[in-house]
């Protein structure tokens, strides 16, 4: 189910920027990888941080926050805003190979 969510997201992405032809050779030439985190609440570990501020070396990442608040993006005026967690949604991130092809 995720891989394809991330096929029908990033065909959209191609389609949007007039390059969908490549979409199919984009698909096969990727290798999707599977990782699971989970966490406990901060409150019972006293521990503020899961993962360390970084980005995501992949095209995208597909994050399901399972009612948890706990991701924050960095903006461009340099502050970190939390990002509120909605039931049954996933967030779709751009990671770093897309922010250079794009």
């Amino acid at each position: 189910m995720m891989e394809e969510l991330d096929q029908v997201v990033t065909r959209m992405v191609f389609e949007n920027y007039g390059v969908e032809k490549y979409h199919d050779d984009h698909i096969q030439s990727i290798v999707h990888t599977y990782r699971f985190n989970q966490y406990k609440e901060f409150d019972k570990t006293g521990i503020d941080e899961g993962l360390p501020a970084h980005t995501d070396k992949t095209f995208s990442t597909i994050l399901y926050q399972n009612h948890v608040k706990a991701l924050e993006i960095y903006s461009k005026d340099n502050e970190w805003i939390g990002v509120e967690p909605l039931p049954s949604s996933f967030i779709f991130l751009a990671g770093d190979g897309f922010q250079c092809w794009s």
